[in-house]
């Protein structure tokens, strides 16, 4: 690879646009527009929050600041299912920092103080990673995540709401039923899916008009939530959708849409269509954006025959080493399939927790919520004072879903958003 050409993989792959939902939310389906009306810095004052304990508290020091420059890569999905939407957000180049008191006697204590704090925060994207995050803490969604149905910007919205059917927090149907009405039609799906993961009757019929939409974020949510409902009848449906009405959009943002149909064809039991997203591994690397997003379906997926093409990825080296993002990302994905996994893979995450690009950073931190080493603990740990504000919250997300699954946890998925800005 020449280095032109290198630099302009790295530079696509800075503006990934493949949901961790959770996220995932590793990139996907459409954008939510920026709040016009309301400033992106965070000019909250400084937030000591401080519980009572019993026993010796640690206190961990961070700063709060603005994210700057660009918003954060996908993190790595850490659910076996997918949560994709794109917020669409306003940066600024400055950056505020102001003291934050996270307070707690363990890192999963403390990352429960840091998600109430990003609940609030000026800026969505934050307060995304947050509701999606509190799934791994039902309580605290249970508490918390009624803000979230409420929120101005949809993508919150959107992902509160699918936090509280994973966690199947059915005490809140109550609250959730108005979002059937909501002016986002991503949000009606979400709301359509949470319920019925309650067991309420709410029709799913507006599904099959949603994922034949024009706009790319309808119809890629309304995909993924018939896939998360499992029932085989959508199969017809996603099939009928595929190149309708696509003829004018960004041929990379229609290739994402595909795959994102073939993900929910394969979760419904089509298993041919595992196909096209095992041969997005191999897209050129200047869509490296496909290569991650397949990394992320194949390991939701549990897909063990992509397992040596996932490796390849990650060991390539000289001319055929693959960007950071990809290495990431595959390497995440292995956590995902069943054990035993290549010793020392844990490594390839951890060389990156203190790369320079927070996107990366947060990319990490949805993989390392995978990895059962207590370096990867750890390393969140670390994560969770990092100056900037999305990789804080993906590390909490992370903590919790390790904690979750040191505890064997059964039901309500451990996701990790994916949410990224559009290309």
């Amino acid at each position: 690879m020449d280095s032109r050409r290198s630099r302009h993989a790295r530079s696509t792959l800075g503006r990934l646009t493949v949901a961790s939902m959770v996220t995932t939310i590793p990139f996907l389906t459409g954008c939510v527009k920026p709040e016009e009306d309301r400033p992106w810095s965070t000019k909250q004052q400084s937030l000591g929050l401080e519980k009572t304990v019993s026993g010796p508290v640690e206190t961990v020091v961070a700063t709060e600041t603005t994210v700057a420059a660009s918003p954060p890569i996908p993190a790595a999905a850490t659910s076996e299912e997918a949560t994709d939407v794109i917020l669409d957000v306003d940066v600024t180049d400055t950056a505020v920092a102001e003291s934050v008191i996270l307070s707690g006697n363990s890192p999963e204590d403390r990352a429960r103080t840091w998600l109430e704090t990003a609940a609030q925060n000026d800026y969505s994207l934050v307060r995304a990673y947050a509701f999606e995050a509190m799934q791994h803490a039902p309580a605290l969604l249970q508490e918390i995540g009624p803000r979230g149905l409420v929120d101005e910007n949809r993508g919150v919205r959107f992902v509160s709401t699918m936090a509280m059917g994973r966690a199947n927090l059915d005490r809140l149907a109550p609250l959730i039923e108005p979002g059937l009405l909501d002016e986002s039609e991503s949000v009606q799906a979400a709301s359509i899916f949470a319920l019925r993961r309650f067991g309420l009757p709410a029709n799913p019929s507006p599904l099959a008009m949603m994922a034949m939409s024009e706009d790319l974020e309808i119809r890629g949510n309304a995909t993924m939530i018939l896939g998360m409902l499992g029932n085989p009848s959508a199969i017809p449906i996603i099939d009928n959708a595929l190149g309708h009405g696509l003829r004018l959009q960004n041929p990379m943002r229609v290739r994402i849409t595909e795959l994102q149909a073939a993900e929910a064809l394969v979760s419904l039991g089509d298993d041919a269509d595992i196909e096209p997203i095992r041969a997005a591994l191999f897209a050129p690397v200047e869509q490296g954006e496909l290569t991650v997003l397949a990394c992320d379906m194949l390991g939701r997926l549990g897909d063990q025959q992509a397992r040596s093409m996932l490796m390849r990825l990650v060991i390539a080296d000289g001319n055929q080493r693959r960007p950071a993002e990809i290495r990431v990302a595959a390497a995440g994905a292995i956590y995902r399939l069943p054990a035993p996994h290549e010793p020392g893979l844990e490594r390839v995450l951890l060389e990156y927790v203190t790369a320079e690009d927070p996107r990366l950073r947060t990319q990490v931190a949805g993989a390392l919520a995978h990895v059962p080493a207590p370096e990867a603990r750890a390393a969140l740990d670390r994560l969770l004072a990092d100056e900037d504000l999305v990789v804080r919250t993906a590390a909490a997300g992370g903590l919790l879903a390790l904690e979750r699954s040191r505890e064997g946890a059964v039901g309500g998925p451990s996701p990790n958003l994916a949410i990224s800005p559009p290309d």
